[in-house]
């Protein structure tokens, strides 16, 4: 690939990611699904306190709905910074973005516990091009830290 491909596949990759963060903060599950391959593999099993066997999907579908179900009433912020993205080929890459997010969980949640949440980490992802968009065909999220303030 040539300098200007490769630069145009990393904005690519960059844009994907804004937008799944930005769909998770705005609760938009569809425009979430559609940021994925249909048959990507989300790995959210080490994000979570205590580590979650059953967070392992190769459904997006099934990963938004349960992100609606986890996060009603939820509000959210999600950052990704400092991404290393390579380009294994046209239609092809990989990132590791080191990520920070905030949650503000309201009394009486089905799920969480009410209070505010920050953690840290790092999302590891697999892209794939279809046609002019950049998917993301895998992300597994781990954790550095998780903390809670009731």
């Amino acid at each position: 690939m040539n300098p200007i491909d490769t630069l145009l596949a990393i904005e690519g990759v960059k844009r994907c990611k804004a937008e799944y963060f930005r769909c998770i903060d705005e609760q938009d599950w569809d425009a979430l699904v559609a940021n994925f391959t249909p048959d990507a593999e989300t790995d959210m099993r080490e994000a979570v306190e205590p580590h979650n066997p059953d967070l392992l999907s190769h459904d997006p579908r099934a990963f938004a709905a349960n992100n609606a179900y986890v996060l009603a009433q939820v509000k959210t912020a999600h950052f990704g910074y400092m991404p290393r993205i390579d380009v294994l080929s046209p239609t092809e890459a990989t990132a590791i973005w080191s990520m920070e997010d905030w949650l503000w969980i309201p009394e009486g949640h089905p799920v969480l516990p009410a209070g505010r949440m920050h953690g840290w980490g790092h999302y590891a992802d697999r892209y794939t091009k279809v046609g002019d968009r950049w998917l993301m065909s895998a992300t597994r999220l781990t954790r550095i830290k998780l903390e809670h303030e009731g």
